[in-house]
């Protein structure tokens, strides 16, 4: 393996976490299964695990209240953002580049 790519193995292997941890909520199965695929990937020796703990108890219950006011109160106001872009042209659906 050339320097680079062992420095960028490195650097991975460095910021990336051993486990993820969760409820079983279903949003979390594919953070689990991309975890796990990137794990293996820099570590081979941890093929056939699953590189995530599924937790039991509710105590994501108070951030999960704050992240559903967040999106309900960010939303709105970046739709209108994102649609005075298409309104006023800056965005075009159309062209491969800008999608």
């Amino acid at each position: 393996m050339p320097a680079l790519n062992t420095s960028l193995h490195t650097l991975f292997m460095v910021g990336v976490p051993l486990v993820t941890q969760s409820d079983r909520g279903w949003e979390m199965y594919a953070v689990a299964n991309a975890h796990t695929s990137i794990r293996h990937e820099l570590d081979s020796s941890l093929r056939g695990t699953l590189q995530h703990r599924w937790c039991f108890n509710k105590s994501n219950i108070k951030p999960e209240i704050a992240w559903s006011g967040f999106r309900r109160n960010f939303t709105p106001g970046f739709e209108t953002i994102l649609d005075h872009g298409l309104n006023t042209g800056l965005y075009d659906p159309n062209n491969p580049v800008e999608r």
